[in-house]
């Protein structure tokens, strides 16, 4: 029962996350640096809220399996979140600052958001199921966004060489593109913990 509703907890977080994932997404395709910013407070607030029952359950001084079970979780979770909290920054920064990427990066973005919702999806499922071939469907989406952004790194060089991207949008979508899979690889670490 009580690892139940920490499983919960979890969960819930990932149920409130994926519809933020899918609105930044939004924002930064259409440029509306409100649903940026909007989202980003909501994530924030997801975050926060959540601290509190951990804290409690970390001043504890006799744990229970269960609680320690949930405390191994944790470090996992920060890097998602942390990770999740680095890309909508950098997302509202392109957006905040009208930077331009080219149809090509906006296109590699979007087809790496695409796995990344999906595993987000699989991940809230798992908690909740334990399937094992959720558990497989995350995997295969981590090794798929790693595949990619290698991919990627190198045709971006090339439009970095040939003055298709210019020096100021090059970070930002290196950063966007590492933190999805910074993301990607904490949900591997996350549900392999679970």
């Amino acid at each position: 029962m009580e690892e139940k509703r920490h499983m919960e907890k979890f969960n819930d977080v990932f149920v409130k996350t994926i519809p933020i994932l899918d609105n930044v997404k939004k924002g930064f395709l259409t440029q509306n640096l409100d649903i940026v910013k909007e989202n980003k407070a909501q994530f924030r607030a997801i975050l926060k809220s959540r601290a509190v029952s951990i804290q409690k359950i970390i001043d504890e001084k006799d744990k229970t399996d269960t609680q320690k079970q949930y405390l191994a979780l944790i470090p996992s979770f920060q890097i998602i979140g942390l990770a999740l909290e680095n890309l909508i920054s950098k997302m509202e920064t392109k957006v905040e600052l009208k930077l331009l990427f080219s149809e090509k990066a906006i296109a590699e973005i979007k087809e790496l958001f695409a796995i990344l919702e999906e595993q987000f999806r699989n991940t809230k499922d798992y908690i909740a199921t334990k399937n094992p071939v959720l558990h497989a469907e995350i995997k295969i989406g981590w090794e798929k966004i790693f595949k990619l952004i290698d991919e990627y790194a190198i045709i971006h060089q090339n439009r970095l060489i040939t003055g298709v991207c210019v020096p100021q949008a090059s970070y930002l979508y290196l950063d966007i593109v590492d933190s999805i899979k910074r993301i990607s690889r904490g949900l591997i670490d996350f549900v392999e913990k679970v």
